[in-house]
């Protein structure tokens, strides 16, 4: 029991670090999508480590990877190819919008984020795996794992507040508590859990970047703008009754 408190001081140092390497790394370097190789060689390097380092918690991970799990993420990864594709092909890019938030590398939809980005998750899930894992092996029920891991993932996720100093921060951290209630329950419960929470984790930043090309086309525009004077025209309608 002692040596899993080790872990935790671990699991918090893999965190931080791990963040903190790539924005040591000079910003024109760490373009998830203009310089995404440097990216991807660097969370690949972050994932060997701390794979290393959770070796012993990760070991029943280990032993569910099978031809199952690789396909499902097979058929993930080509769906996610094809929404981008499509995407680029039938909607408007709203280039006032990208130009507004053009630190925002999902918002831009290009093939390149896809790759980098499937590393940094990658990561991610490590980690996170390693703290269900870790806080299971402590005897914790489902409810005391969610809470704690609610905490730790959350707090881990604050710093992207200012580090992307608009809106999107904010919301990077909503998904982040709201992903801390999913995460455990899917890991702790189902065969397939840690890839499922892969997908869930792919899904927020695909998502998001299609639904707000969509919200800043001049389709949805054109429809927000009939809709507000249809609601008025109903309204006015009503009081001369």
């Amino acid at each position: 029991m002692a040596g899993n408190y080790y872990y935790f001081i671990i699991w918090i140092l893999s965190w931080f670090i791990g963040w903190g390497g790539l924005y040591h790394i000079p910003e024109k370097k760490r373009d998830y999508v203009k310089n995404f190789l440097v990216v991807t060689i660097y969370f690949c390097i972050a994932s060997f480590i701390v794979m290393y380092l959770f070796r012993n918690i990760i070991d029943p991970l280990i032993n569910k990877i099978s031809f199952v799990p690789s396909v499902i993420l097979l058929i993930f990864f080509i769906i996610n190819f094809l929404v981008y594709f499509f995407s680029n092909r039938f909607i408007k890019k709203p280039i006032k919008f990208l130009e507004k938030y053009s630190n925002v590398s999902y918002l831009h939809l290009d093939y390149r984020y896809l790759i980098s980005k499937s590393f940094e998750i990658f990561f991610q899930q490590i980690l996170i795996v390693s703290l269900v894992f870790l806080l299971k092996a402590q005897g914790f029920d489902l409810v005391w794992i969610t809470i704690i891991f609610a905490l730790m993932f959350g707090f881990g996720h604050i710093p992207m507040i200012k580090l992307e100093k608009n809106f999107f921060g904010i919301l990077i951290f909503i998904a982040a508590m709201f992903s801390s209630f999913l995460f455990p329950y899917l890991i702790l419960n189902f065969q397939y859990g840690f890839i499922y929470t892969y997908i869930a984790h792919w899904l927020f930043y695909t998502n998001s970047g299609v639904l707000s090309w969509i919200a800043n086309s001049e389709y949805f525009e054109n429809f927000m703008n009939k809709a507000v004077k249809t609601e008025k025209k109903i309204i006015l309608k009503s009081v001369k009754k």
